[in-house]
C-alpha cells in the first residue's frame, strides 16, 4: 500500500475519517440514545426497524466504514511505528487491508440481512 499511496495521503484520511466519525457518532448517538428513549432504542424491533429504513441503514452502513477505516488505519500506523521494514510495512499494509475489508464486507452483510428481512 506504502508503494501505491504516499504516506501523506493515507494520514490525510486518518484526519478525515476521524473529523468524519466524530460527527456520524455524534449523530448516531442523538438519533438513537437522545431522540428515542434509551430503552426503546435497544429494542430488537426498534434496531431492526432502523436498519430497515433507508436513510439510517445507510448512515449505518457509512458509519461502518469510516469506523472501520479510522481504527484499522490507526492499528497499521502503531503497528509500523512498533517494527520497520519493508516486508514487515508491505505485510501490514496489505494485511490491514485485508482485515479491514473482511469486517466491512461481514458488517454490511448484517445490514442487508436485517434491512430485507432475513433477521425477524
Amino acid at each position: 500500500m506504502g508503494e501505491l499511496v504516499r504516506e501523506s495521503t493515507i494520514m490525510q484520511l486518518q484526519y478525515a475519517t476521524a473529523v468524519l466519525a466524530i460527527g456520524l457518532v455524534t449523530l448516531h448517538l442523538l438519533m438513537q440514545g437522545v431522540l428515542v428513549p434509551y430503552g426503546e432504542a435497544i429494542s430488537f424491533q426498534h434496531v431492526l426497524s432502523v436498519y430497515r429504513s433507508a436513510v439510517d441503514g445507510t448512515l449505518l452502513e457509512i458509519l461502518l466504514i469510516v469506523v472501520l477505516a479510522h481504527g484499522f488505519n490507526g492499528l497499521r500506523i502503531i503497528l509500523l511505528e512498533w517494527r520497520q521494514g519493508a516486508g514487515w510495512t508491505r505485510g501490514v499494509n496489505w494485511g490491514v487491508l485485508l482485515v479491514t475489508l473482511v469486517m466491512i464486507s461481514y458488517g454490511t452483510r448484517t445490514l442487508i440481512l436485517a434491512a430485507t428481512g432475513q433477521v425477524s
